[in-house]
């Protein structure tokens, strides 16, 4: 079942955080927006899997595992086969953008979870008080909880590594990755990586390509340059310079020669375009 809840025009700024809709054991079916959603959205994938594809990036959702969608980013989900259960909020708000970025949670895409009872109980308490009081600054209060639960209990999954999901939690693949998410911006340097999983250096890159077909190095660089194809589209007031620099690259010049390396054209290009062929 999916609830809206009636905004009036000047609502956004009565509140810092506002309830759009609720749904529960919501059977999704496919969903186009060209011009990508209005509002922020947080997804549950309960039951079955699917397929998010944001500006033209495919990532698999499993169950389990949660997206949330920011708004006017271009994007499509559907079920990648049979039923498809979701349970999903929608927020708005005059604080609602700043306060995802403050939590980490500014990128559209899918985001795995400690346990799915924490998105669930959060929405029941919303579900209640829809149904008690029309109070906007209870409701507000917990729409503002629900944020921070979900900021101390998400970690993204790349949209640009599709099967990252499938790596068991010990395999070196997903300790790399973790490593690798967690220090995006940071220098890296394998011997060090290698001896904190306790294993030898070039063991280390063997294992990884084997599980995953990159490199180390090769897939920081795809997930750095991931992450500033998500910027550009979101931040068209900041120079590529500072995006690449956000992600890691103190270079402008290195950052855009990695950037068309992966993606086949400039970022000044790709923020034009909005789309881009991705290379081998």
């Amino acid at each position: 079942m999916l609830t809206f809840f009636q905004t009036e025009s000047n609502a956004k700024n009565a509140v810092p955080l506002m309830l759009v809709f609720l749904g529960e054991r919501y059977e999704q079916e496919p969903i186009e927006r060209p011009s990508g959603t209005p509002n922020i959205q947080c997804f549950l994938s309960q039951k079955g899997g699917g397929e998010l594809i944001l500006s033209g990036e495919r990532v698999k959702v499993h169950e389990g595992e949660c997206f949330i969608l920011h708004p006017g980013i271009p994007c499509s989900y559907r079920a990648s086969g049979g039923r498809w259960t979701v349970a999903n909020v929608g927020f708005t708000g005059n604080i609602a953008e700043t306060l995802f970025d403050t939590l980490g949670l500014s990128k559209s895409g899918v985001y795995q979870i400690n346990d799915p009872e924490i998105f669930l109980r959060n929405q029941r308490i919303l579900k209640r008080l829809t149904e008690r009081t029309q109070d906007q600054r209870s409701l507000s209060a917990a729409c503002y909880q629900f944020a921070l639960d979900l900021g101390s209990s998400l970690r993204y999954r790349s949209a640009n590594d599709p099967l990252q999901g499938e790596y068991a939690e010990n395999s070196y693949a997903y300790r790399v990755i973790r490593y690798l998410e967690e220090n995006l911006t940071e220098p890296l340097y394998l011997p060090a990586l290698a001896e904190s999983l306790g294993i030898n250096h070039q063991y280390l890159c063997t294992v990884f390509k084997k599980e995953t077909g990159l490199t180390i190095v090769s897939y920081l660089q795809r997930l750095r340059i991931g992450s500033a194809r998500m910027m550009l589209e979101r931040y068209p007031e900041r120079s590529a310079a500072e995006i690449g620099h956000a992600v890691g690259y103190d270079s402008p010049s290195y950052f855009g020669l990695q950037f068309k390396r992966v993606t086949g054209v400039t970022p000044n290009q790709y923020r034009k375009k909005g789309t881009v062929i991705e290379q081998q």
